[in-house]
């Protein structure tokens, strides 16, 4: 990893010792899309978390690197993110905002680069305008106004992730998908390998061929200026013959480890997408900057056990 390789950044370090160095705040648990795959916790429960506490919040947690801005969609509470951001760049804190890029504007994003936000993260799964409706549950021309606003993005400088789910869904088309995203300007392409997930019904995930496959395509068709990350990979990408090269990265997963995700309500959870387990509550006596060291029973399992999802389900019975 280079210094210029802040995308990731704490992912592609190696483990070591668990401490708080990166935060997901769940800014609002509403959202304008209606995704299958969805692993917000609470999702529309009207919860939210205002610019003012999470700045207090993050002011009591001196070695933290990353915030990352979830939903939800976050930018339903634009001027709070703004606000964060502006806060975590003054004080060297990288920032993350995720979104689906619907309610973003050039002024938006304008002020979004000025304010210092280190990237935007955008959901990128479909290159067609009727099929991404079907999926987001939203009218066809919201797909026109996500390509104009990633497009906005790349040319305002401001650094672009698209992440692409490879699911049942998206692995005969992840090679148009890569193209269509280098088109768009875009030279971060996030992978995220697809995970059973109990708590929301959800399990179109692929055959370990199919990822095999799709992943060694999306390898060898790189283009030599962009870079792949490749995330819930990383406890089987060796077993699988996949293995890192330059532009190309399996990415650590934090999660429990150095990164933990906090709820409108004061919920601190483990992961959304994963592990979605509540560990503590902020208004309920938790202290964030205290949690690994006073670890609370259901972190110290999850410490202890370090259960993945993904591969539970790809070498189920192995």
């Amino acid at each position: 990893m280079t210094a210029k390789n802040r995308y990731k950044s704490l992912e592609l370090e190696t483990p070591g010792v668990y401490e708080l160095e990166g935060l997901e705040v769940g800014v609002t648990s509403n959202c304008n899309f209606k995704c299958d795959y969805c692993c917000a916790y609470n999702r529309d429960d009207g919860q939210c978390i205002d610019a003012q506490e999470v700045i207090r919040i993050i002011g009591e947690l001196p070695r933290l690197k990353r915030v990352r801005l979830s939903g939800g969609e976050v930018t339903l509470k634009y001027q709070d993110c703004l606000d964060i951001v502006t806060y975590c760049a003054a004080h060297g804190i990288d920032t993350q905002l995720n979104t689906n890029a619907s309610l973003l504007t050039e002024e938006r994003i304008l002020a979004l680069r000025d304010a210092g936000l280190s990237n935007i993260h955008i959901s990128f799964n479909y290159t067609d305008a009727n099929v991404y409706s079907a999926y987001y549950r939203v009218h066809p021309r919201m797909y026109e106004r996500l390509e104009r606003n990633i497009r906005l993005c790349t040319e305002a400088g401001l650094e672009t992730v698209l992440e692409t789910l490879l699911f049942e869904g998206t692995q005969a088309n992840m090679l148009a998908i890569s193209k269509k995203v280098y088109d768009l300007g875009v030279r971060i392409h996030e992978i995220q390998n697809s995970i059973v997930m109990p708590h929301s019904d959800w399990s179109n995930i692929v055959s370990k061929e199919s990822l095999v496959r799709s992943v060694n395509e999306l390898i060898e068709h790189k283009k030599e200026d962009t870079t792949i990350y490749f995330t819930c990979m990383d406890r089987f990408a060796d077993l699988l013959g996949l293995h890192e090269q330059p532009g190309v990265y399996f990415s650590n997963c934090v999660d429990g480890t150095k990164q933990l995700h906090l709820h409108g309500n004061g919920d601190i959870l483990i992961c959304e997408l994963c592990h979605p387990v509540v560990i503590g509550n902020i208004y309920q006596g938790t202290s964030l900057n205290e949690i690994y060291a006073k670890q609370p029973p259901a972190l110290a399992d999850f410490l202890e056990k370090r259960p993945c999802p993904a591969y539970d389900v790809l070498f189920a019975g192995e």
